[in-house]
Parts: structure tokens; C-alpha cells; sequence
């Protein structure tokens, strides 16, 4: 059987695995190993931390380089998923209210309608929405503009994700409301993000948000709260 390092370890190994996958990487001479010798080796890699369990059968490589997150099992959770939203956006410092839960993206069609149901694992919860096919395909740009290449996993840009959630706040069909205005604009690249407006034909509801942002920057109370953190 391979060792251990030789499966785990390293920036090409598995950065998440499902039990089939494991079997596979730990079959010697294309023959399967035993169930009770799968399930040993599965407990003992969990014990010794190399292995962090998602959710039932799914496990994240703790020995992978860089560490994976949960956000990169999203995938795995829901066939589909995107990472985008309030994940995305609280990571690149755009939105202050952060949380551990991973927010992902879905991708529904006449033919196809994915489950939208939270999925609670070991100290990690998933949340799942919606959004037409079009939207989370070429049809919406360029690659480079809706997804984060820097990431192994589908992950959304952050210009991305606030036309995703802009998209959700304003759908009759979601229950998410829309993204807050205390954002960090100038952390998002302008260019791209009405890039992405236009292929995904969301400019006027980014219009709407970004004048109504103005308008709360420009409130006296934010700008009095502005002027005395700044002082803090």
C-alpha cells in the first residue's frame, strides 16, 4: 500500500477526497483495497489530522500545499458550486462581516434544479443559491473576469460576487437580501466589474446600488462614525 506521504503530501496531491477517490489512490496493482483496510486507513489519517471530514465519505487534505479550505470541498457538497457572495467578498476585505460560512453559487435550467438546501458539516456550514446557467457561464465574460484563477477550486472574482449578490438581492425567487453599502469600493477593479455588467446585462441594477452607496457614504452619521474610528 503507499505510504501515507506519498498520497497526501505535496502541491500535486488531492486536495480533497472522497471515499472512492481514496480507495483508488490506495488500490495496489488496480485492485481494490479491502473495505475494513480502506476504513482503518481512513480513521488513522483522521486521527493523526492528515485528513479534516466535510461531510459524510468526504474528507479535506490537511497535507496538501497550500492547505485547503473548506471552500475548496463546496464542489464536492454540490455539483456546480461556485464560491462567490459574502465568502468571497469578506476574504478580499470588501465587506466587513465576515463569517465562516462558505457562500456558493448554483447554476439552474429548464432541465436542471439544483438543491439549494444549507449543508451543515463539522464546524463548516454551505449555503447554496441559484442563479440562471447564463450567469455562471462564458455567457457572462471572459474567464479572467468571473473567476478567480488563483484559486484551484471555482471560486468567483470579487466584482463577481457583488454582481452575483446584486443579482440575488433584487430576484423575487431568493430570500437573500442585497450586498450592504459599507463595502470597500476601491478594493474592487472598476473596469472589470462593468465588464461584467454589461455581458451579464446588470447595469442598471449596479447603477441603482452604486448611487444608493454614494448616498450613504455621504449620510453625516457615516461620515461622523468615519471621522471617529480614523481617530480610534
Amino acid at each position: 500500500m503507499p505510504t501515507t506521504k506519498s498520497i497526501l503530501l505535496g502541491a500535486d496531491a488531492p486536495r480533497v477526497l472522497s471515499v472512492p477517490m481514496i480507495a483508488a489512490v490506495l488500490a495496489n496493482r488496480r485492485k481494490l483495497p479491502a473495505r475494513n483496510t480502506l476504513f482503518r486507513w481512513i480513521r488513522e489519517q483522521t486521527k493523526s489530522g492528515a485528513l479534516r471530514p466535510v461531510t459524510r465519505g468526504l474528507y479535506i487534505n490537511q497535507l496538501a500545499r497550500p492547505v485547503p479550505t473548506a471552500a475548496d470541498a463546496a464542489g464536492f457538497v454540490r455539483s456546480g458550486a461556485i464560491v462567490s457572495l459574502q465568502t468571497v467578498l469578506g476574504e478580499a476585505g470588501v465587506t466587513n462581516n465576515y463569517s465562516d460560512i462558505v457562500t456558493c453559487v448554483v447554476p439552474h435550467s429548464k432541465d436542471h434544479k439544483p438543491s439549494v438546501r444549507a449543508v451543515k458539516a463539522e464546524r463548516i456550514e454551505f449555503r447554496f443559491h441559484a442563479m440562471p446557467a447564463r450567469f455562471l457561464d462564458e455567457h457572462a465574460g471572459e474567464l479572467e473576469d468571473r473567476m478567480d484563477l488563483d484559486f484551484k477550486y471555482p471560486r468567483a472574482t470579487p466584482e463577481k460576487a457583488l454582481l452575483d449578490w446584486i443579482y440575488l438581492g433584487a430576484s423575487a425567487r431568493t430570500k437573500i437580501s442585497g450586498p450592504p453599502f459599507d463595502i470597500d469600493a476601491d478594493r474592487l477593479k472598476k473596469a472589470r466589474l462593468q465588464r461584467l455588467a454589461r455581458t451579464m446585462n446588470l447595469q442598471s441594477q449596479l447603477k441603482t446600488y452604486l448611487e444608493s452607496k454614494r448616498k450613504y457614504d455621504e449620510h453625516p452619521e457615516v461620515i461622523a462614525n468615519d471621522s471617529l474610528d480614523t481617530k480610534l
